[in-house]
């Protein structure tokens, strides 16, 4: 058996999601069915035929930017520092208890 046998030909576009130009499928997809969206309730609304087609291509370009490949470029500016969670303990103690070590006022010396 030769070594060239047993190496097969294989379609490279396997596993990869089919794209559209510069754009995967899902985002074409999406980004047509969120300009139908916005033209039909754009001219539903009464705003006019290119009222309704800006305000298509501003809500499509919008679902372009949210659903690209990076959009932690484009939430990183609304949200800048996301919080880290860690765990914490803390000794519980009942209201009761509270009550009877009483409340200490602080002096303020002017």
């Amino acid at each position: 058996m030769k070594f060239s046998e047993s190496i097969k030909q294989v379609n490279q576009s396997l596993g990869k999601s089919a794209s559209i130009g510069i754009f995967t499928g899902f985002q074409f997809a999406i980004s047509l069915v969120s300009f139908g969206v916005g033209f039909f309730l754009a001219f539903l609304c009464g705003l006019g035929m290119i009222w309704s087609i800006l305000i298509g291509l501003w809500l499509s370009a919008t679902t372009l930017t949210l659903s690209g490949q990076r959009p932690y470029l484009f939430w990183s500016r609304i949200f800048p520092a996301v919080p880290m969670w860690t765990r914490g303990y803390v000794r519980y103690s009942s209201p009761q208890e509270k009550r009877k070590a009483g409340s200490r006022k602080v002096r303020l010396w002017l």
